[in-house]
């Protein structure tokens, strides 16, 4: 079974990271993979260099970038969308 996390990110420069390490942290062995998709709602700091950042060192964390800022219910949507799982987590 594979595990699709979803999380809009705003404002988060600096925390995007350890939210990742604690969720891959939390992933149950009951799943064979997953996957971490973090939609940059048009944040106006370095979210998104940094969500480039996790994703390049870790194939199984996505970014997605919004064009402009939509508001979460979009960002999730936005992820939901893209994700592959069998199961979908939203944060």
């Amino acid at each position: 079974m594979k595990l699709s996390i979803v999380s809009p990110v705003y404002k988060a420069e600096k925390t995007v990271e350890k939210l990742c390490a604690r969720i891959i942290e939390s992933i149950p062995s009951d799943f064979d993979t997953y996957e971490i998709l973090l939609i940059d709602d048009c944040s106006p700091d370095k979210s998104w260099q940094k969500i480039l950042e996790l994703s390049q060192a870790n194939e199984k964390i996505t970014g997605i970038k919004l064009s402009r800022n939509f508001g979460q219910h979009y960002a999730i949507k936005a992820g939901l969308d893209e994700s592959s799982g069998d199961w979908v987590v939203v944060m």
